[in-house]
């Protein structure tokens, strides 16, 4: 480890709270830069950083790449800040177009009934894939953060569940009746034998039973695509599909944009912004509707 990752990499976990995939990012960005500055991160200039933006747009790298690099960067120099050494950000005076940010992919009412009746509830997996699938429809979750659910997490009785989100942050969400009956059945009938002796503390295991382990994201992935395959929908069906056909059924249905953001986790509202096209479509047709001169 380099001499100055230890405490850059205490900051962005202690005091913003990243996911260690952010961070690993960061460092990875922060050191292959200062492999190329040969020099460490605190001396980067803005003439090197503005050498290395060219670079990136010549090279053909993705604008949200490139934002990411950038990011890392700033994140440095705000930790040099906060850690009270004088630096000025050599990316502060840069202007970088922000990236189109491209609209979910959602799943239509036909094709959740599908998803949801692809799998046997008659097997023990089966029973497990449709409490999943239940359970990333009804509360819009993230595949890690259902891969992280505990037993604990859930509160059957009262119907909602508590996630840890990115950052480490808590937030409570409402879980649906369907998809809590499916989760106390799956409890009930199939989870005693998939984890014997209740060795793993997470809802949802692989493994066999004698040697049950947690689900892991990529697992969780793959059982969603398996079972969309088997509904007949499209490849590029995922968890994320399920997390933002959840947003948008529920806007489409008239709950607000505040609301939505709370449900999912978001830390900013520009980041749920990317479905206002869902609340102008629903607003259009309330004033068609409405209005008295069509």
């Amino acid at each position: 480890m380099n001499p100055w990752e230890g405490a850059f990499a205490a900051y962005l976990r202690l005091d913003k709270g990243l996911s260690e995939t952010t961070i690993a990012s960061y460092l990875s960005d922060l050191r292959l830069l200062s492999a190329e500055a040969k020099a460490e991160p605190a001396q980067f200039t803005p003439a090197f950083v503005r050498d290395q933006l060219g670079k990136w747009r010549t090279d053909g790298l993705r604008s949200t790449s490139i934002q990411r690099k950038l990011s890392s960067v700033r994140a440095y120099f705000a930790f040099l800040r906060a850690s009270g050494q004088s630096a000025t950000d050599p990316t502060k005076d840069l202007e970088v177009a922000n990236p189109k940010r491209r609209l979910p992919k959602t799943i239509n009412a036909e094709g959740i009934q599908a998803l949801l009746a692809s799998p046997d509830p008659l097997t023990d997996e089966g029973l497990r894939d449709k409490a999943i699938l239940e359970l990333l429809y009804a509360s819009g979750l993230r595949a890690s953060e259902l891969a992280g659910v505990k037993r604990g997490d859930l509160n059957l009785d009262e119907g909602w569940l508590k996630v840890f989100g990115k950052g480490s942050k808590e937030r409570r969400v409402p879980v649906g009746e369907q998809a809590l009956d499916w989760i106390r059945r799956y409890a009930r009938d199939a989870y005693p034998r998939l984890n014997l002796g209740f060795a793993c503390e997470t809802l949802f295991v692989g493994g066999s039973g004698a040697a049950p382990r947690p689900l892991n994201r990529q697992e969780i992935w793959r059982i969603v695509k398996d079972h969309a395959k088997k509904a007949g929908l499209p490849a590029a069906i995922s968890p994320h599909a399920l997390r933002h056909s959840f947003a948008t059924h529920l806007l489409e249905g008239g709950m607000g944009l505040r609301s939505v953001q709370t449900l999912l986790g978001h830390a900013d509202i520009s980041t749920t912004e990317i479905y206002t096209h869902v609340e102008e479509r629903r607003l259009l047709e309330a004033h068609r509707k409405f209005h008295p001169r069509k």
